[in-house]
């Protein structure tokens, strides 16, 4: 009997915890990371302030939390696959490119965190560092194949997440996903030194 209340009480615990988390992406996809308040949160999550600071020491805690909970949907995509990795590795980073954006719009909570994120100064978010980390890899792969005319370094990164980021703020103002996807697609693959025309190719075809 107590194993099984332990099991029942361990359970209720992590349910309120991803309450919490899910009233967290709620606020901050309206409020923003650095407005909303740990007062709005449990408000929404219908918790006590004890009951937040029994599952979260503090705001960076829950906020690191919150990028936990999104990261793979995100950066999934981008892992490569290596059976296919005989492929044009531009192919794969652009098709890559493509489920990552799809996947970051699907949630309308979640897309609006993430462009958030991407607003963040000082200490880079979950979210984005397991973004880079995955990108950092398809470049690395890239260049390792002599596919791409870069090198790594906070610049190339930073790029690439502003391209990302201008095109999930036109997709959640309504434009066009596909259309907005391949511009997105062309401008991350000019960066990375793939010809104009080539890049325009690829990203039609993704």
């Amino acid at each position: 009997m107590k194993s099984f209340l332990n099991k029942k009480n361990r359970n209720k615990k992590q349910q309120t915890k991803q309450d919490i988390i899910d009233a967290a992406i709620k606020v901050i996809a309206k409020s923003g990371r650095d407005t909303a308040s740990i007062l709005e949160i449990t408000k929404v999550a219908k918790v006590a302030n004890g009951t937040f600071y029994y599952h979260f020491k503090n705001k960076e805690k829950l906020l690191d939390a919150v990028g936990e909970t999104i990261i793979g949907e995100i950066t999934d995509s981008y892992e490569i696959d290596w059976t296919s990795a005989k492929e044009d590795c531009a192919i794969l980073f652009a098709n890559a490119t493509k489920t990552n954006l799809i996947n970051c719009s699907q949630d309308s909570l979640w897309l609006a965190v993430i462009i958030d994120s991407f607003h963040t100064r000082g200490k880079i978010p979950p979210i984005l560092r397991g973004y880079n980390k995955s990108l950092v890899a398809h470049i690395e792969f890239g260049l390792s194949k002599d596919r791409y005319d870069t090198k790594i370094d906070d610049n190339l990164l930073a790029n690439m997440q502003s391209i990302n980021r201008n095109a999930l703020i036109m997709i959640s103002e309504g434009k066009s996903v596909k259309k907005t996807i391949q511009q997105a697609i062309e401008a991350k693959l000019r960066i990375l030194g793939i010809t104009p025309k080539e890049a325009r190719k690829i990203s039609i075809s993704a």
